[in-house]
């Protein structure tokens, strides 16, 4: 079997557990097993199976039994966890993906024979041995032992996160000695386990690992606590019915979600996580928007400076402060400065390019809490020569503002540069060191709420970095790839119903333009208040994007009656009505908006639309008329001027607005096509195939486009009297003289 095929035949044994067909699941386990050569999980199965048929006798025959639900219950738990490892015994054996292939590896080389017990003796050994190092009087002469000592330890804690990653489904013994075991190592340590739990049970399910990390939920270090519950948070995303059927579970999720602050704490992850999925577009817009702007701002201020050398400095200042706000810089930075307190992921772009160290070959290096004192970045902070001016790392990576990957990234990429650099670059910075030291005050005073906000906001981000740029990303199972619906989990759902909430995450989806799932709730909340303006206008708006233009005109005209005199409204309900072709109502709409906002340039063409759409050229021509009376020079008028005039037969007063418009710096496609158009029904036919090749050429169309879209408007040009005879006559004259202007 194929790795798709084993998949398949997988998730169909799991949706006939969920849906109770335990018959037909027992024929597909024993299928998959077979794919292994049996094995013992085949007595397993066969033991099941056998008690299943007494099951299924004695209910058939009547007898009541008070057990049974908890019997079958089991039944299914112990088939689930078959198939987990008749599944992953196939994986293991053949797959080439990179945790399987890894997990083969390390058992071939006997990396998987030091176990939890060995890890965390050596672990509390070396934590010792670095804690008297660190107490000795003489640091310099300890310096290369601690070094070696602190090393080991890294080492060891990757080795831990080795050993969870790749662990076997855990028994309740497992479950019970773990707590002890992460005894061993250090907040960051830990911290660093709950990904491995997080990667572990997306490759396979585990019930004991989940409750491990609801364990861990409830720790005194915010920094491992916010971690566990944003795994926990993605994992019950990811198996929502599987946890379903686990009553342990549920038990024990129903008891942490009791908690407000746990609540609370998981309302701010879910909106985080929402936010994430947007990343790569605001990495676009870093990369196409505020980078070329800075680029060209600089290249201004050099230029500015060279040709300014003897002015003076209170003079340059204003100059170039001056530049700044003409540059629409001031803008840029403030709308910048507001999405990195907003939570917003602004460094991936910076970033994602400075993932290609050795330190990122190893998996647990991209979850690793940021720490000053690790090996691989420790000299970036020592030995400075100057104690002028900022000491740059400290400050960045202090700070809330990278996440630890790239507080990593930034370090190794400053240690290739030399060290005088680095102190020079520090002084110059020095102006600035109050203001930095004042927004790390601000920092360490800031609630416990907001630093547990910025742990899990942060987490997430290095999360996104890995899923997004590790080498073997398309192995694992992108988490930002799902849904993240955390108010529709059935799970969740309960710990989320409040107003206040609800309301909170529907505008949070409508300003991430996710309208489904905002449409979802604006309906839910509507049915407490159906008067309520803005859930009515909301609600339509998202009906209108997802072109559900039926359900948003129900919605608008409930809100215009709440509320008659909204602009906004009024002109999205004519809008949504002339997309269902109900234009003689929508013109009514524009004309009440338009009496609510005279001389608007949008109503007054929209109306022309309307009445164009409704063959009643004349009174559309009076409409863009006046539009033309207001905004003179406007292309975006005279093309349905100029095609009013055609469509009414003025050709000679059409023929003038085109040339309007084919005089302007970049004209489009259209522009050139309907001149074409006029030309053939002047009959000028030659002219015709000479702006059609012209706008082809200009437009960087190919030929068999523009013949296209030609073809589409022959039946109109038919109607105004072209001679179909001419038809092959001027497409094929279009295309050599497209040759001609080529050449």
């Amino acid at each position: 079997m194929t790795i798709e095929e084993v998949g398949k035949l997988y998730r169909r044994i799991l949706d006939r557990l969920y849906q109770d067909r335990i018959y037909d699941a027992f024929l597909d386990i024993s299928y998959l097993m077979q794919q292994n050569g049996f094995g013992e999980g085949f007595d397993k199965l066969h033991e099941q199976e056998l008690n299943y048929s007494y099951l299924l006798q004695y209910r058939l025959d009547g007898y009541q039994d008070k057990d049974r639900d908890k019997v079958l219950s089991d039944m299914k738990r112990t088939l689930f966890q078959l198939a987990d490892q008749a599944w992953s015994d196939w994986q293991l054996a053949f797959s080439p993906q990179w945790f399987y292939s890894q997990k083969r590896y390390r058992s071939i080389n006997g990396q998987n024979l030091r176990g939890f017990d060995a890890l965390t003796q050596e672990l509390s050994r070396c934590r010792e041995d670095a804690c008297m190092l660190e107490q000795a009087s003489d640091q310099d002469s300890v310096a290369q032992r601690l070094e070696e000592v602190r090393k080991q330890k890294e080492q060891l804690t990757g080795e831990f996160f080795l050993q969870l990653l790749f662990s076997e489904p855990w028994k309740e013994d497992d479950y019970a000695r773990m707590p002890s075991y992460c005894q061993a190592l250090d907040e960051n340590g830990q911290a660093l386990c709950v990904s491995a739990l997080l990667l572990a049970v997306q490759q396979l399910f585990d019930e004991y690992k989940l409750l491990f990390l609801a364990d861990l939920c409830d720790v005194s270090s915010p920094l491992v606590s916010m971690r566990a519950l944003t795994a926990l948070m993605l994992l019950m995303d990811r198996y929502q019915r599987r946890i379903l059927c686990s009553q342990v579970l549920i038990s024990r999720l129903s008891l942490m979600f009791d908690r407000p602050e746990i609540r609370a704490a998981a309302s701010g992850i879910f909106a985080q996580l929402i936010r994430a999925k947007e990343a790569e577009q605001v990495s676009r817009r870093m990369q196409e928007e505020f980078l070329p702007e800075m680029n060209k701002l600089g290249s201004n201020i050099r230029q500015k400076l060279e040709d300014n050398k003897d002015q003076s400095q209170e003079d340059l200042k204003n100059d170039l402060e001056e530049l700044f706000e003409d540059g629409g810089m001031s803008e840029k930075m403030m709308e910048f400065s507001k999405m990195q307190t907003e939570g917003e992921d602004v460094y991936l772009s910076t970033f994602s390019r400075l993932k290609h160290y050795p330190f990122f070959k190893e998996i647990y290096n991209w979850f690793l809490p940021f720490d000053a004192g690790h090996t691989a970045v420790a000299a970036v902070f020592r030995g400075r020569r100057t104690s002028k001016g900022l000491d740059v790392p400290k400050v960045l990576t202090q700070s809330d503002l990278l996440c630890a990957s790239d507080k990593y990234s930034f370090c190794l990429n400053l240690s290739q540069v030399p060290e005088e650099y680095r102190d020079q670059m520090s002084a110059n910075m020095g102006a600035d060191s109050e203001a930095f030291e004042e927004i790390m005050q601000m920092e360490q005073n800031g609630s416990r709420r907001l630093k547990a906000e910025s742990i899990t906001n942060l987490y997430i981000q290095d999360l996104y970095r890995f899923y997004k740029l590790f080498p073997s990303k398309n192995d694992f199972d992108d988490v930002f790839a799902h849904s993240l619906d955390f108010y529709a989990n059935p799970l969740t759902a309960d710990y989320f119903t409040s107003e206040e909430y609800r309301r909170r995450v529907a505008a949070m989806y409508l300003k991430k333009n996710h309208f489904a799932q905002a449409l979802n709730l604006y309906r839910q909340l509507l049915e407490d208040h159906p008067a309520d303006f803005d859930l009515l206008r909301q609600t339509a708006w998202c009906c209108q994007q997802i072109q559900d233009f039926e359900s948003a005109v129900t919605y608008y005209e409930r809100a215009d009656l709440v509320r008659s005199d909204n602009v906004w409204v009024v002109k999205r309900l004519a809008a949504c009505l002339r997309q269902l072709g109900r234009n003689e109502q929508a013109l009514d709409y524009y004309r009440k908006a338009a009496a609510l906002t005279p001389d608007n340039l949008s109503l007054c063409l929209n109306q022309g639309h309307c009445l164009m759409d409704l063959g009643r050229y004349s009174d559309a021509l009076n409409c863009y008329y006046k539009a033309e009376f207001l905004f003179p020079a406007s292309p975006r008028i005279w093309r349905p001027i100029a095609w009013c005039l055609v469509l009414t037969r003025r050709y000679d007063q059409a023929e003038k607005y085109y040339d309007k418009l084919l005089a302007e710096e970049k004209p489009i496609i259209e522009d050139y096509l309907n001149a074409g158009h006029l030309k053939w029904l002047q009959g000028r036919l030659r002219q015709a195939v000479e702006v059609y090749a012209k706008g082809v050429g200009q437009c960087k169309l190919t030929e068999t486009e523009f013949v296209v879209l030609l073809e589409q408007d022959l039946p109109l040009l038919k109607e105004l009297g072209i001679l179909p005879y001419d038809i092959p006559f001027v497409i094929d004259g279009f295309k050599y003289e497209l040759v001609k202007w080529r050449i």
